[in-house]
């Protein structure tokens, strides 16, 4: 178990690492940032602990950093026959809309996963959508979409081969840096640290975060852009945008799309006010009160969010049917499904159906594949095709780890059980400051929730929905035609 102590020395060696040597090589290293405290962004650091190295670490180390390198030759050769795609048709653009292809379907029907809606506030005719592809669909499909979307630069992470020899150089020049500390430093855990940190380097992660920066520089010389909106989460490439906006003097309006926690690291970063967004746009109430507390509270502005749903009169049954919303982590959902599968394998009698909602970018076809014999095994089971909100009218308990749809769940009534962590003694609890909630360590626990058919009190459900109604709040209009 990863202890506390631990995480915050990462994080203080990071942001004093940073701090001194804020340059490509280093923003773009994805090491260097440590998001959350979710087991998948502490994987990073499994092997940096007080502990010698030894015959072993070294074993992997060489054969790890000995494949990032063939990662970065055959990348090279890949750029030489692949492009990135664009439609922009004049330079008449003033802002920079930098968002996710990480949903076809959703990208067809025009939702952004990212804004949902606030992006087109901006005016089609001023804004250039910049979009990073987590899909790799092929270019045909690449083709169709510019066809019938406009403004939009499909970013590929390709660049000119003379500009990626110029990323290798300095990042090898970064590398000389970094083992001088390793041969300067005494402690294993900084020494171990320094060398995840140039074996990182050297991933194909950061040459796409500092090819994204490059490929935004000429987007922003050639419109002469004057403002980006970019997400707030604590990625590298953000920080990367951060210092595009001071290099060219472009406003940055980095705005909250998801929950925040104590867990959360790097989105606070304080690398200085080089390296800090213009305003921060909060998403709802709680968000906006957090966020006051990290940053300059005067930069902070509650904008609200597409999100903010009213509570909608649903028909519920008399039933007591859980809905699972892992994140979209494929570990987390299968655990979550393993979990519900023993619960009720557990309690054969319990009358109740389990909806199982995949987070969107978890390939759904991929997943029932791999958990085909679950669900050949327990009926009770059901691999959810319905909107949420449909979803939800079917429930009364939302099983939830680190999903922000727990809160959509919490507004419309559903009673939200919390599943604990156990190989962490901290969450990313959405809920956290929520007290009155529901933990679950094991699918014991969960049993006995789900058998008990005592109702909960009026007063517990008008705290569940008021708490929720201050997580987002309706979108201020006014506030975004005065920013831009």
């Amino acid at each position: 178990m990863i202890k506390k102590k631990e995480i915050n020395k990462l994080f203080n060696l990071s942001r004093l690492f940073l701090k001194k040597r804020p340059n490509l090589s280093n923003l773009g290293n994805n090491f260097l940032f440590l998001q959350s405290i979710h087991l998948v962004h502490l994987s990073k650091y499994k092997f940096v602990n007080s502990n010698s190295p030894d015959f072993l670490f070294f074993f992997r180390y060489i054969l790890e950093f000995s494949k990032n390198l063939v990662k970065l030759i055959l990348f090279f050769f890949k750029i030489i026959f692949t492009k990135n795609h664009t439609n922009i048709s004049n330079s008449k653009k003033k802002i920079i809309i930098v968002s996710h292809l990480n949903n076809i379907e959703r990208f067809k029907q025009n939702i952004d996963t990212q804004y949902f809606g606030i992006e087109k506030e901006f005016g089609k005719k001023k804004s250039i959508f910049f979009y990073l592809d987590h899909l790799n669909i092929n270019m045909k499909q690449k083709l169709h979409f510019l066809n019938f979307k406009k403004n939009i630069f499909i970013n590929n992470y390709c660049i000119e081969t003379s500009t990626y020899i110029k990323i290798i150089f300095n990042l090898t020049k970064e590398l000389s840096f970094i083992y001088k500390c390793i041969k300067k430093s005494n402690n294993n855990f900084e020494k171990k640290f320094y060398l995840e940190c140039a074996k990182y380097l050297f991933s194909l992660s950061t040459i796409k975060n500092i090819i994204l920066y490059y490929n935004l520089e000429k987007l922003i010389i050639k419109n002469k852009i004057t403002n980006i909106l970019i997400t707030l989460e604590g990625h590298p490439y953000e920080y990367l945008i951060f210092l595009l906006g001071k290099k060219y003097k472009v406003k940055i309006f980095a705005y909250q799309i998801s929950y925040i926690t104590k867990g959360h690291y790097s989105m606070f970063l304080n690398l200085g006010n080089n390296l800090m967004p213009s305003k921060i746009l909060a998403n709802g109430k709680i968000g906006y009160d957090f966020l006051k507390k990290k940053f300059n509270p005067s930069n902070v502005i509650l904008l609200g969010s597409n999100k903010y749903t009213k509570k909608i009169k649903i028909k519920k049954n008399n039933n007591f049917n859980l809905l699972a919303i892992p994140s979209n982590f494929d570990g987390e959902a299968t655990e979550f499904i393993e979990f519900c599968y023993r619960c009720l394998k557990k309690n054969k009698n319990l009358k109740i159906k389990v909806i199982f909602r995949l987070h969107p970018e978890i390939n759904k076809f991929n997943f029932i594949k791999k958990n085909l014999s679950i669900l050949k095994n327990e009926k009770r089971i059901k691999i959810s095709d319905s909107s949420l909100i449909d979803d939800i009218s079917f429930c009364k308990f939302v099983l939830y780890r680190s999903s922000s749809a727990v809160i959509d769940s919490l507004q419309q009534g559903l009673i939200p059980i919390f599943f604990s962590e156990k190989r962490i003694n901290f969450q990313t609890d959405p809920l956290w400051q929520l007290k009155s909630k529901i933990t679950v360590k094991n699918y014991y626990e969960l049993s006995k929730v789900l058998d008990n058919k005592k109702k909960f009190n009026s007063r517990k459900y008008s705290e569940y929905i008021n708490f929720a109604n201050n997580y987002y709040k309706p979108i201020n209009y006014s506030k975004i035609r005065k920013i831009f």
